[in-house]
């Protein structure tokens, strides 16, 4: 997505001025329902707060009127895996709202967070951070992209405890590589 998105925006951002007077604030125009095909979109409510922010976000796509609707599904994090029929709704849907879910201390338990990268091939993270114009930064002319690796290192949780109150984690070498 950010390969897509990121020459949209720099395209927004230098295009000329129009000749109107534009309003003192900006309005984000919505499609009326109707005018397009809702979009269906997987919803994993999540853990802790996480449905509350889930819940705010469902709230205002409805007070836009954004042609949308979720799919929602429970997971959390006292589950062993991530229900197949979620896996089969993201994959369909192509696009997933989810909530932040715990990740169980200890043991050989598995974060159902990882599960669900490594199903969906979502290995890494691209960060996109670059300068807005107009906008005084501590750096200038920064445009660079962050890639974070997110199924190994840390996220394997391969840990054990060398003396009573010290915890060793140990990280993938393929992951220190990249």
């Amino acid at each position: 997505m950010a390969k897509r998105t990121l020459p949209i925006l720099k395209q927004q951002l230098h295009r000329p001025s129009p000749s109107v007077p534009s309003p003192s604030r900006s309005v984000t125009y919505m499609p009326r329902p109707g005018d397009d095909a809702p979009h269906t979109i997987t919803l994993i409510p999540g853990d802790g707060i996480s449905p509350l922010v889930t819940g705010a976000v469902e709230q205002v796509m409805d007070a836009i009127h954004a042609p949308i609707y979720f799919e929602k599904f429970d997971a959390h994090c006292d589950m062993k895996a991530i229900p197949m029929e979620v896996i089969e709704s993201i994959k369909k849907n192509k696009v997933c709202l989810k909530g932040g879910l715990n990740t169980p201390m200890g043991g050989e338990v598995s974060s159902l967070n990882v599960q669900l990268r490594k199903e969906l091939d979502l290995y890494t993270s691209l960060e996109n951070c670059f300068n807005l114009p107009g906008l005084p930064t501590h750096h200038e002319n920064v445009d660079i992209m962050v890639i974070i690796e997110n199924t190994e290192g840390e996220y394997v949780g391969i840990e054990h405890e060398v003396v009573p109150g010290m915890v060793k984690s140990l990280k993938n070498l393929r992951s220190n590589l990249l």
